[in-house]
């Protein structure tokens, strides 16, 4: 073949390539998709999962003014925890078997135990997927105690546009969406296909249209208990509107600001042109401030001289009694098996995210990893409660 003519086909292949590219590229902003190399980065995971604030835009959450650094008592963790049909593992066993990037236990407000891997450290910025949850769960126990919020019986369209969502969802109250009993049809099977609704939510660019765009319900909003993500971002857009600010903005004046965070963190957004948090997900900051979520839950909703929110509020959690096998939920916290004792519940993300708090020995413990999709969740937490026994001398 001559020059001129393979010149020729290269051209016409070149040309071919851009005119796909552009029909893709339109396709993705009329789907209102994020850019090309982000979905091809999240669909081949070529940034960690727990560093995935790295691929979308995000707004800053500022560190407090009055920092509160965490008084520190290192101990050694020499003991084994309870493990797979029956075996048990060393500390340092557990995290390497499911993937821990960072680990801290605090006990009675101190650090006892601290641990970083594949080159992390105290500084490092780890994505908290569901974790999140409970940072909404929290900002709505704070509108509530400053009256943004009149009551949780509220429906949401006291505070929602009918334009924004659909008719069936109007007299859904703010209770059922703290608890997960809205009946808002939005799957939540995970998975990398953008067929997947709730990846569609992750990963869309215009959240409120997303939000605008759902019309079914799976049941009658209030008759049972479904996750869905869905529930939280809805949530959040009436904390917005409650509070006349950004989610953003509302958690740093509310909690970062009085609890001492130590460093600045983001809260990823749809995009920099809508700027809506994924409220269901994706704030981002260290192991040490994620920690002081659960120090305000220990410390009876006050931090920094402020009653952030009320003592029965941070109580909720604790009420359930889970003696099945299994996880129970309560208003944006996971219950783990056998929990009569101790009263400990946690925040939990996909992929390892973990705030565990146990009022009964006064530990808090963060787990941050790159573990399997809803992988090894109640060995984790059971696993945990070992190790805050331990810490607290109640064996």
């Amino acid at each position: 073949m001559s020059q001129r003519k393979t010149s020729r086909l290269f051209a016409y292949g070149a040309a071919a390539l851009l005119v796909l590219l552009a029909a893709a590229e339109a396709g993705r902003r009329a789907a209102d998709l994020p850019s090309l190399p982000a979905l091809v980065d999240l669909q081949f995971d070529l940034t960690p999962r727990s560093q995935s604030y790295k691929v979308f835009d995000a707004t800053p959450i500022a560190r407090s003014t009055h920092p509160a650094p965490l008084a520190t008592e290192l101990k050694p963790l020499d003991i084994a925890v309870p493990w797979k049909d029956g075996a048990t593992l060393k500390v340092t066993d557990f995290l390497v078997a499911t993937h821990a990037h960072a680990f801290l236990v605090v006990q009675d407000g101190r650090v006892v135990y601290e641990r970083y891997i594949d080159d992390f450290d105290a500084s490092s910025r780890f994505a908290s997927f569901s974790v999140a949850k409970s940072f909404v769960a929290t900002l709505t126990g704070a509108a509530l105690a400053e009256g943004k919020l009149k009551s949780l019986q509220e429906p949401i369209s006291h505070y929602l546009r009918p334009d924004e969502i659909s008719p069936a969802y109007a007299g859904i109250t703010i209770g059922q969406l703290l608890a997960m009993r809205s009946g808002i049809d939005v799957d939540e099977r995970y998975g990398g296909s953008l067929t997947s609704p709730v990846v569609r939510m992750f990963v869309t660019t215009n959240l409120n249209a997303f939000i605008a765009r759902r019309h079914g319900l799976r049941f009658a909003p209030g008759s049972r208990f479904e996750y869905r993500s869905i529930d939280t971002l809805v949530l959040s857009r009436v904390l917005a509107r409650a509070t006349g600010m950004r989610l953003s903005d509302y958690a740093q004046r509310t909690l970062w600001e009085p609890l001492g965070m130590e460093q600045d963190a983001s809260w990823s957004v749809d995009s920099s042109e809508h700027g809506i948090e994924k409220a269901f997900c994706c704030i981002n900051t260290t192991a040490r401030d994620f920690a002081k979520l659960g120090l305000l839950y220990l410390n009876d909703g006050r931090a920094g001289g402020r009653q952030i929110v009320a003592p029965a509020w941070t109580g909720e959690p604790r009420q359930p009694v889970n003696e099945g096998n299994v996880l129970d939920y309560r208003d944006g916290w996971w219950i783990p098996p056998g929990n009569a004792a101790d009263r400990d519940f946690s925040a939990i993300g996909v992929f390892g995210q973990y705030i565990y708090v146990n009022p009964a020995t006064r530990t808090v413990i963060v787990k941050l990893s790159d573990h399997g999709v809803e992988q090894d969740e109640v060995l984790s937490l059971l696993a945990m409660r070992r190790i805050s026994h331990y810490v607290s001398g109640k064996q």
